[in-house]
């Protein structure tokens, strides 16, 4: 075990598991089961999407970071077009949502993870820091992590360092002590760096790392062997 790390922070989506086909494959099956009560709905584009995202935080601050209550409220926005009673339209995109986020914790795991994650937990005290709403308990993972903290609960996203803030004081050691690993450059990376935790980069796909000013953490490009690497830093 290394004996400058005591603590292991992860990132969850595009770290554990690819997540863009399972948000596809949620949204798809949500919209399924709205049309088959309310008839065909015209869903819109990734911009429009994204000018309806902008509008909503500017006038709710909390959509930012709250991915749970956005969902929530863009299917309530579509399902009210075809129907006009307020507590049906809201009843049915609860329902609606409950679907989506079931199949929004159906993820397939990158090769070793849970391997890995077995190893890791018997070494160190691992926790979870996301942007996303992913829920260890339904995905099956719990037991490994000490906490799951989303920006929901530090109402902020990553880079912020409210998650980093929290994580140390439930884990109640040093910056230095504590090890972050994820995809993102910035949100993981940076986010944790500028904080005081180290750092190491998940880059399956072998991407350049481009941050000016930023030194290129240590990277893996696979989950098998992750413990040893981890226990040499």
């Amino acid at each position: 075990m290394s004996n400058s790390i005591k603590a292991i922070t992860f990132d969850l989506d595009d770290t554990f598991w690819d997540v863009k086909p399972v948000l596809i494959n949620a949204e798809m099956k949500t919209r399924k089961f709205i049309e088959d009560r309310v008839g065909k709905l015209e869903w819109g584009s990734w911009e429009d999407f994204k000018i309806i995202r902008e509008k909503l935080i500017f006038e709710d601050a909390s959509y930012e970071f709250d991915v749970g209550k956005l969902r929530k409220k863009l299917l309530l926005m579509k399902i009210e077009e075809r129907i006009t009673d307020p507590q049906a339209a809201l009843n049915l995109s609860e329902e609606a949502f409950k679907l989506f986020f079931i199949e929004r914790n159906k993820v397939d795991f990158f090769p070793s993870v849970l391997d890995e994650l077995e190893k890791l937990s018997q070494k160190y005290v691992l926790g979870c820091l996301t942007n996303g709403n992913a829920n260890i308990k339904m995905i099956g993972i719990e037991e490994f992590f000490k906490f799951n903290i989303s920006s929901k609960d530090v109402k902020a996203n990553k880079p912020s360092e409210n998650h980093f803030h929290e994580a140390q004081k439930l884990l109640d050691v040093n910056r230095d002590e504590i090890l972050h690993i994820g995809d993102h450059p910035v949100n993981d990376m940076q986010g944790a760096i500028d904080y005081g935790f180290k750092a190491l980069w998940f880059n399956p796909n072998k991407e350049v790392w481009n941050l000016e000013g930023l030194e290129k953490p240590p990277e893996f490009f696979s989950w098998i062997g992750v413990t040893e690497k981890i226990d040499c830093l």
